[in-house]
């Protein structure tokens, strides 16, 4: 990639968000870099940010750096809004490094840039390995994204479709305050970062619920699961409200835009946890990217 407008990305204390950025900004020479990072978080995020700024100085890269919070997510879009500043990107090219932004973040970014002559790349930094105890807990109230949420129609039942991911506890979290009719659960196949154990196991108690439906799907893949995940929403398209949520591997919350682009009814749904795992995950393991 060369002649990079502007490079966005969501500050974390992880290795693969330091080593991935760099990898980036190597590879692409940005013009500007605009990163966020979330206050709740900014003590852990500090030392990676300060490597950033200094990086950026060595580089010649323009850096803007502005705070959100996960408590105010109408003040997180206003922020985004104000500092993403579309009209300046007409016909220029971005990059949008999502590896740790959370996907309402994500959201909100393609949302804000829907109809822009933007020409949209996205990187994804895997991890080497993930935390193999826990990686986020004490699941917080979910919530429609905002300027995502639907159109829903009166009377109709409830649709739930979720990506899961390592804490059932968020997806249980969405299916006790969405209470649908009947729910669609997504699962990663393979068995990268033990995928098997910490993922597939912990739904199968769902196979013998008659209102739930679980599939297989890769959001590894050239579409992240697209083409499966709109096969299986097919025939509940006209006649439910939908909502979708990603909790499992991130390059999914891309398929799920994508569908909500699509259908402009259904909804997005963002479930927050309120405690992330310090030691979240380790190295980093190549790239998954795209373009929109």
């Amino acid at each position: 990639m060369a002649n990079i407008e502007l490079l966005v990305t969501v500050a974390s204390w992880e290795e693969r968000f330091i080593l991935g950025l760099k990898h980036l900004l190597d590879e692409s020479s940005p013009r500007q870099l605009l990163m966020y990072y979330f206050e709740d978080y900014a003590d852990r995020t500090i030392d990676n940010r300060t490597y950033i700024n200094e990086l950026c100085q060595e580089k010649g890269v323009i850096l803007e750096s502005h705070s959100l919070s996960f408590k105010e997510p109408k003040q997180a879009w206003t922020t985004i809004y104000d500092t993403l500043k579309v009209d300046r990107l007409v016909e220029k090219e971005i990059i949008i490094d999502f590896t740790t932004m959370p996907r309402e973040i994500l959201w909100t970014i393609l949302n804000l840039l829907d109809g822009s002559s933007a020409v949209i790349n996205y990187v994804y930094s895997k991890p080497e390995k993930y935390n193999g105890i826990w990686l986020s807990r004490d699941p917080g109230k979910p919530r429609f994204v905002y300027k995502l949420g639907g159109e829903a129609k009166l009377g109709a039942k409830t649709l739930l479709l979720v990506i899961t991911g390592y804490d059932a506890e968020r997806v249980e979290q969405l299916v006790r305050f969405f209470d649908p009719h009947h729910s669609l659960l997504g699962i990663q196949v393979g068995n990268q970062y033990n995928n098997l154990g910490m993922n597939m196991s912990k739904y199968k108690q769902y196979e013998r619920q008659s209102s739930f439906t679980l599939f297989e799907m890769d959001a590894y893949s050239a579409d992240h699961g697209f083409a499966v995940i709109e096969t299986q929403l097919g025939k509940y398209l006209n006649d439910y409200n939908i909502i979708m949520s990603s909790l499992g591997p991130k390059p999914s919350a891309i398929a799920l835009y994508r569908l909500k682009i699509k259908y402009p009814q259904t909804s997005l749904a963002y479930a927050p946890s309120n405690e992330y795992n310090s030691e979240y995950s380790l190295g980093f393991g190549g790239n998954c990217s795209g373009k929109l």
